[in-house]
């Protein structure tokens, strides 16, 4: 009590070791607030800035006031377009909002987003959205949380971290677009999915499993083939079907991009869609409306999704003892020709 008083009365000359040991914290979180540094909680840096300038502690900048709130998108693969397209709804949300956007890819190689997260907690960057959560990582997230950076999931997600998430109903939406394929008549049906580290490929996959299943419909071993998530992937995917002894009447695919690759391949080789083999995607990309594909999907909501993040990180940077949230956002079922429909436009199936 005297130490604090003497603190008090020395108003230009109280120094930030003696403020650390004033307040029984160590000198080192006075150094990070100060500074505008990660490394300490949001609660506990207002409270050492407040005491710092009662106590007359020079206070070099306080950045977190000072600059905009910006933030990190890290993206996967963007050999997959449904990333680049987030990413533009991303930084125009943010635009709006008064954030600034750093982005990042990492092409979906484990470790990559280990070195740019380690650089965003380096230069004080206030929140991370990820959309490279591996199902059993959970390093990325040890790092951000010692650092005290909020983060959230968009997509995909650590199976048993506890972090906030942003998505759709993964398994539910592939159930119904495998249902709806199903509702044609086809009983020869082949699946694309993606990888098994992405928690959005698997919940994918294991609706379009229940959904076969359920039609009592057995799917031929050489028609499941895992794939990666872009354009390629579905060329080589086609490539494949189109050497076997014969097609499957319908194919599911896991991803947009992936069905947008397989039926350029499929058509260069004249083999018709839907005539042929009818083919369905899964993200609804702004290409998969173009009459070229005429593509049956899921449109997930894209602009949503990154207005929640931002709003779901604005909140945990001003408080970071907000409850962890998982987010799941509406979809829909886009209905176009290339599952074998015939219609003039496409209708939004609820």
């Amino acid at each position: 009590m005297v130490q604090a008083v003497q603190c008090r009365t020395l108003e230009k000359t109280c120094s930030a070791a003696q403020l650390a040991r004033r307040m029984g914290i160590s000198p080192a979180a006075v150094s990070y607030a100060l500074n505008g540094r990660p490394g300490v909680s949001e609660p506990l840096r207002q409270e050492i800035l407040n005491e710092a300038r009662a106590t007359g502690v020079f206070v070099p900048v306080d950045e977190r006031e000072s600059r905009e709130l910006v933030i990190a998108l890290v993206l996967a693969d963007i050999g997959n377009p449904f990333y680049s397209e987030l990413a533009v709804s991303m930084t125009d949300a943010a635009k709006e909002m008064g954030i600034e956007v750093v982005l990042n890819t990492t092409q979906d190689r484990p470790g990559d987003d280990n070195s740019f997260i380690r650089m965003v907690i380096a230069r004080g960057i206030q929140g991370v959205a990820l959309t490279t959560a591996r199902k059993n990582d959970a390093e990325v997230f040890r790092d951000l949380r010692m650092a005290h950076v909020p983060f959230v999931q968009i997509s995909r997600r650590a199976a048993k971290a506890e972090a906030d998430y942003i998505g759709i109903d993964y398994e539910r939406a592939g159930y119904e677009i495998a249902s709806h394929v199903l509702s044609h008549g086809y009983r020869s049906i082949a699946l694309v999915v993606g990888p098994q580290n992405s928690t959005a490929s698997c919940e994918r996959e294991k609706g379009f499993q229940a959904a076969i299943r359920q039609a009592g419909v057995v799917l031929r071993e050489e028609f499941y083939i895992r794939a990666g998530l872009g354009q390629m992937d579905g060329q080589k995917a086609a490539k494949y079907l189109l050497s076997l002894d014969r097609l499957p009447q319908a194919v599911i695919c896991g991803t947009d991009a992936l069905a947008i690759g397989l039926i350029g391949q499929f058509q260069e080789c004249g083999v018709r869609v839907p005539d042929d083999v009818a083919v369905t995607g899964f993200d609804g990309l702004s290409l998969a409306g173009a009459s070229l594909f005429g593509l049956t999907t899921v449109v997930q909501p894209r602009r949503l999704m990154a207005v929640r993040s931002l709003e779901l990180l604005q909140k945990k940077i001003a408080r970071s003892s907000q409850p962890i949230q998982k987010v799941l956002l509406p979809y829909h079922l886009c209905i176009r020709a290339s599952c074998g429909c015939r219609n003039d436009g496409w209708q939004a199936a609820r």
